[in-house]
């Protein structure tokens, strides 16, 4: 989902119309709807009122709401590839597959502190 679609979906699982949310915020229901609409993008003064005005971290803005919390397992695997390119990102995807599908145990040893 885009940003915009995340803002959507948060405000009205919160309850609010695009007025009531701007007004929280004190911005113009105009503004509210350009960003739902993917016309705009959040800037660093407002995405923090944003956020307070419907009780999320900026992470859920951003990328979404999460299901459920991160495991261990999960944390690792996306510090190991951040950074990386869509190309290198494919292989290491294609690698995953191909060892999922071997049926072959790998036992990894995870990075302290995480």
């Amino acid at each position: 989902m885009s940003v915009g679609e995340n803002i959507k979906k948060i405000r009205e699982e919160a309850g609010y119309t695009q007025k009531q949310l701007a007004g929280v915020m004190g911005v113009k229901p105009s503004y509210l709807s350009a960003l739902e609409r993917g016309q705009r993008r959040p800037g660093k003064k407002l995405l923090p009122l944003l956020c307070d005005a419907l009780g999320v971290d900026e992470q859920t803005i951003l990328f979404g709401p999460r299901e459920r919390p991160l495991r261990r397992e999960e944390k690792v695997l996306l510090a190991a590839v951040q950074g990386f390119s869509t190309r290198l990102l494919l292989i290491v995807i294609e690698f995953a597959m191909k060892l999922k599908a071997s049926g072959e145990p790998l036992y990894l040893a995870a990075p302290k502190g995480v």
